[in-house]
């Protein structure tokens, strides 16, 4: 696939505040399920992540379509492809399992045993019996999240990684302001979050410079928000 050929060679600026404007509009309509509250916090806190998901599939789908409209744009050039789907799988896999591994080890174990009251994840593991057990729900759960992580993906690297790496910088340094930028894609401004924000970009771009698909770091990304939510913070973690 070559970036000479893709998005960047058509794209406006004004395209790209259109883009950005459908992205924040669907963003803004994702607050109206704040309003609803149900009888039950884990129910609540449910609806709220099935509204996110709706609002990010009208995102990928609207902005998909806005593209492909108007220029000779395909879903490889978008880097929405499967050209080595072995390599992305190993790839992918891999960097989740790590995280994973990370996560349970250094995070999850740690505060189950000191009993930490403000830890609240959806499984605490304190056997081997319940990680276990814990794998199916993860499985299911990124499936669930590859709908945010595409959407994201869509927009962080055929905007901003291409953008600047074709413009301004090279490879590594578009790869950090990019990555500086994610948390302003999410609105997300808490200074923890935006470190953790800027280190998942930055390696879901680091995948991408592999394969050249979005896919494989939308698996990453997918993984990050399932493992977070699962085994550290709750449903809440996604709570644009």
């Amino acid at each position: 696939m070559n970036d000479k050929k893709g998005l960047i060679s058509y794209i406006s600026y004004k395209d790209v505040l259109i883009i950005l404007g459908i992205w924040y509009l669907m963003l803004s309509l994702n607050m109206i399920s704040k309003g609803v509250n149900l009888d039950y916090t884990v129910l609540n806190n449910f609806f709220h992540f099935l509204f996110i998901i709706s609002g990010r599939f009208l995102s990928f789908s609207f902005i998909v379509f806005y593209i492909t409209s108007l220029y000779p744009i395909s879903f490889a050039d978008l880097g929405i492809h499967l050209k080595n789907p072995l390599r992305q799988l190993r790839i992918s896999s891999s960097t989740s399992i790590a995280l994973i591994i990370l996560v349970i080890i250094f995070i999850n174990i740690p505060l189950t045993l000191t009993m930490e009251k403000a830890f609240s994840p959806l499984i605490k593991v304190n056997s081997p019996e319940v990680f276990v057990t814990s794998i199916l729900p993860l499985l299911l759960l990124i499936i669930a999240n590859l709908v945010i992580a595409l959407s994201e993906q869509l927009i962080l690297v055929n905007i901003f990684y291409k953008l600047f790496s074709k413009t301004l910088f090279n490879k590594f340094i578009s790869i950090i302001m990019s990555s500086l930028l994610y948390s302003f894609l999410l609105l997300n401004f808490d200074p923890g979050r935006i470190l953790i924000n800027f280190l998942a970009a930055a390696i879901s771009l680091f995948i991408y410079s592999k394969t050249e698909s979005i896919l494989t770091s939308s698996f990453f990304i997918a993984s990050y928000y399932s493992i977070y939510i699962i085994y550290i913070f709750g449903w809440n973690y996604i709570g644009f």
